[in-house]
């Protein structure tokens, strides 16, 4: 999986935080530690898709476009990694039994990893991630 999941599911999350409010993407820059142009385009995707919103101009910025609640990580790994769990295998000798089969068979075999994960990341969302870091901060403030 590429890091375009962690760095989108940031965003997201800094969004949440900041409901209610038009966030620059130099905020955004500044929390989440990647040079903007990168930011920039992760951003255009999760716009793109109806996941947050943006206005321009001097009182512009981003925002959600859904309540937290709403917004699954399956939603967020489908636009950012989908198919990113699947191998990458070399060419093998096709005259070799293993080597002729063994890159359909991981292939298959990450797809339905794939589906479960997904399924899995349905049942996660933004509010949820929003939760446990609160829940992580009062225990470390402890």
């Amino acid at each position: 999986m590429n890091s375009d999941f962690s760095i989108a599911v940031h965003c997201v999350a800094y969004l949440a935080q900041k409901q209610n409010q038009r966030v620059t993407s130099e905020d955004i820059s500044q929390s989440v530690s990647v040079h903007p142009v990168r930011l920039r385009k992760i951003l255009s995707v999760l716009r793109k898709e109806n996941i947050i919103t943006s206005k321009e101009g001097a009182k512009g910025g981003f925002s959600l476009n859904a309540k937290p609640e709403h917004i699954t990580l399956d939603k967020i790994y489908k636009i950012t990694s989908e198919e990113t769990l699947v191998p990458k295998c070399p060419d093998s000798n096709e005259n070799c039994l293993i080597g002729k089969h063994l890159s359909d068979i991981l292939i298959r075999v990450f797809h339905h990893a794939e589906e479960h994960f997904l399924n899995y990341l349905k049942g996660v969302t933004i509010q949820d991630i929003i939760d446990e870091i609160n829940q992580s901060e009062s225990h470390s403030e402890d």
